[in-house]
């Protein structure tokens, strides 16, 4: 580290660096102003300093391209004081065969003192700041490359000058151009439009050096992995390729197993991970996940891409990735019931490319969590831009949605209980918002062919039939319905009332076929194996919204499928309870025709008028003791002590002195069977003492219910003279 005494000393013992110009060497310190110290006053010693140079001149050598014997010879030590700098300048030839100057910036507190180098219209920035004490910093460039030195903006920098010479005769190297190879890879990206229809998408070109996400970029490439990324860089614009940097990123994990002596650890990192290792090894693999990862632009830019899988055929040259050592791996010792286990994470550095005009065939290879947020955001842009038919948007958004439906996944459908909707309508209200007919006819089909839709689907199903005409919404509704009454009936009940009271409110006759489909498919008997294929709910009752939409529905639509769907709802009570669903459903349901046009109301609400009458003219009156009912599950002794006691007409109390387990059992018991029992525990002795107190919970219940029998015997009674 050079300490600030260190610099004094350095600085009072150097003179002002000169530069040349021409045949002359002149001091200005308005083009130049640093210090130097000439090469017969420098003396480097170290034990290891020739081997540590030699390993710096091997790879600037690699780096710029050059094969043979290279040597260094030192030229001089420069210092850069605060306020140091020199501007944009060409090296001369010091020495025959001299074709580069090598750099080495000693360890500094310092800041600034950039070096820029500029050569073919690139231009590539190298900070060589280096604070740790044990390190030296490089950089080495071809004579002919313009640099500069921006000023140093506090501390001091020292840095060794050294000329690059190459042994032997003939030309010395030259900064490549790749002008040939630039053309020979605009002929062969330009010829892809040619390729057949089983060609991979995208070129992913796997790099030679490794980088961290940290310092991946195009800037920051080494050797031949710069200079291909500059021919392709130069190269892909011309063709009409896009040019990307990424991470190739792999993760795996599995089951491994314990090959050392057993001892206890959790997971290990950093240096614990060579010796789990030693002490682990991998089984097999059970789950593998591959993406591009970490994306970088030629420009430096934020590329805004997420990350995009990759297939084999994609990876250039074939085989790039095969034997690739884990950057990281950590092993887990067993615990409980579960093995021990591995999770290891591969990356590879790759330049990716293609097509500029396959695009958003690229993107579709991410799936819909990404191209759907991205359809849906271009649309809102050519809508705000005002919906021109036109526009480039419009085409993109039609380009990206046929891609989208053609890759359409196929997946088992399964209810969802909230109103959001899934990926399917969530693109039915894009494509209704394009007004796009043809694709929304496209995924209505394949909607179609699935085992049901959500309720929060039909916003969008709704918003997409409005586009289409009214016979091909409606034989598009008939399909939807008969695919997915048998398990999703609120949503197709739901999707009716919608139609219903839209597109279809003045011809409601248009939906017959849809709503005959509805009747055919409603849940309840027991015997028709199709239905348990497609997993109705026989046993759990439909919910009273449901039941409100598909009386409606029918009423408006069919006076025969009223009459039918009435008759199965009643005499499938399994499913549709007269408490549970058909009152609840009947209060909602209030008159909106001519007396006698709505005969599924009119059926449904005699019947429930009936049934609530029936239980109102049950007598009702409190116990006349302590007996009460005596229904319990359990056959254990303390439950069966409970059951004697419930039925005990002159005990109104029992204490059960038993430990937690059997009282917390007994207290279940008395939930379970709704015993007219209050519980509470007295904790003092042991076992503590779970006092029963019989109560008229039951009665309570009774009166409760006849309070809501006869408002709504008022309620359902009313206006017709049924009360």
């Amino acid at each position: 580290m050079l300490l600030p005494i260190q610099a004094e000393q350095l600085i009072a013992a150097a003179d002002q660096a000169p530069y040349g110009r021409g045949a002359e060497t002149i001091v200005d310190t308005s083009v130049r102003r640093t210090w130097q110290i000439g090469v017969n006053r420098i003396r480097i010693s170290g034990k290891h300093w020739a081997e540590t140079l030699n390993g710096i001149v091997g790879r600037a050598a690699e780096g710029l391209g050059v094969e043979g014997a290279v040597s260094a010879e030192l030229y001089k030590l420069l210092i850069y004081d605060q306020g140091s700098f020199f501007v944009s300048h060409r090296d001369t030839e010091k020495a025959p065969g001299m074709f580069a100057t090598l750099v080495l910036a000693l360890p500094s507190l310092s800041t600034g003192g950039e070096l820029i180098v500029r050569h073919g219209g690139h231009e590539a920035t190298l900070d060589l700041r280096n604070e740790e004490p044990s390190e030296i910093a490089f950089a080495a460039f071809y004579a002919d490359c313009l640099h500069e030195v921006r000023p140093v903006t506090s501390g001091v920098r020292a840095t060794l000058i050294y000329n690059l010479v190459r042994a032997g005769a003939g030309p010395r190297p030259q900064p490549p151009g790749y002008d040939a190879e630039r053309a020979r890879v605009v002929d062969l990206l330009s010829g892809w439009a040619n390729r057949s229809e089983d060609a991979p998408e995208k070129i992913v070109l796997a790099l030679e050096h490794a980088y961290t996400p940290a310092e991946l970029g195009f800037a920051a490439l080494k050797g031949a992995d710069a200079a291909v990324a500059g021919v392709l860089a130069a190269a892909a614009p011309e063709a009409g390729w896009d040019l990307h940097l990424a991470l190739v990123s792999i993760g795996e994990s599995g089951s491994a197993e314990y090959l050392g002596s057993w001892r206890s650890r959790r997971w290990r990192h950093d240096d614990e991970d060579d010796e789990a290792a030693d002490e682990f090894r991998a089984v097999e693999v059970f789950d593998r996940w591959e993406a591009l990862t970490e994306w970088r632009r030629p420009d430096g830019a934020a590329s805004g891409l997420a990350d995009l899988p990759f297939e084999k055929g994609e990876i250039a040259p074939p085989g790039a990735l095969d034997d690739l050592a884990p950057d990281e791996e950590h092993f887990r010792e067993a615990t409980g019931n579960e093995g021990a286990s591995f999770e290891r994470t591969y990356r590879r550095a790759a330049l990716v490319l293609w097509p500029t005009a396959r695009r958003l065939a690229v993107l579709n290879q991410a799936g819909l969590q990404v191209t759907l947020p991205y359809l849906e955001a271009a649309t809102e842009r050519w809508t705000s831009q005002g919906a021109d038919p036109h526009s480039d948007l419009l085409g993109e958004a039609a380009e990206l949605a046929t891609l989208m439906i053609a890759a359409w996944p196929e997946r088992e459908w399964h209810e969802r209980h909230d109103d959001k909707p899934t990926e399917a309508g969530r693109m039915l209200s894009v494509l209704a918002r394009l007004g796009d007919k043809e694709r929304i006819a496209k995924l209505l089909a394949l909607l179609a062919k699935s085992r049901g839709h959500d309720i929060g689907d039909n916003a969008g199903i709704f918003a997409a039939f409005t586009i289409l005409s009214a016979p091909k919404a409606a034989d598009m509704l008939r399909q939807l319905v008969a695919a997915h009454v048998g398990a999703a009936l609120d949503a197709c009940a739901d999707l009716l009332a919608r139609a219903l009271n839209g597109p279809f409110a003045t011809k409601p006759t248009r939906l017959e076929p849809a709503v005959e489909a509805l009747v055919l498919g409603l849940p309840g008997d027991p015997t028709r194996r199709e239905v348990d294929m497609l997993g109705y709910r026989r046993k759990a009752d439909v919910a009273p919204v449901t039941v409100t939409a598909i009386v409606r529905v029918v009423d408006a639509v069919s006076e025969d499928l009223a009459h039918r769907a009435a008759r199965h709802i009643l005499f499938w009570p399994a499913s549709f309870d007269l408490d549970r669903t058909l009152v609840p459903a009947m209060r909602q349901l209030t008159p909106r025709g001519a007396k006698g046009a709505e005969p599924a109301r009119e059926l449904l609400r005699l019947a429930c008028l009936q049934h609530l009458r029936q239980r109102a003219a049950e007598p009702l009156a409190p116990p006349a003791n302590w007996a009460r009912d005596a229904t319990v599950g359990c056959r254990c002794e303390k439950c069966q002590e409970l059951s004697r006691f419930l039925t005990d007409a002159g005990r109104p109390t029992w204490s059960l002195k038993a430990a937690q387990p059997i009282r917390s059992h007994v207290e279940t018991t008395i939930a379970n069977a709704r015993c007219d029992v209050d519980t509470h525990t007295e904790r003092r002795g042991s076992p503590h003492i779970l006092v029963c107190t019989k109560n008229q919970a039951s009665y309570q219940r009774r009166v409760a219910q006849r309070t809501q029998d006869l408002a709504d015997i008022e309620l359902l009674g009313r206006n017709d003279g049924t009360m």
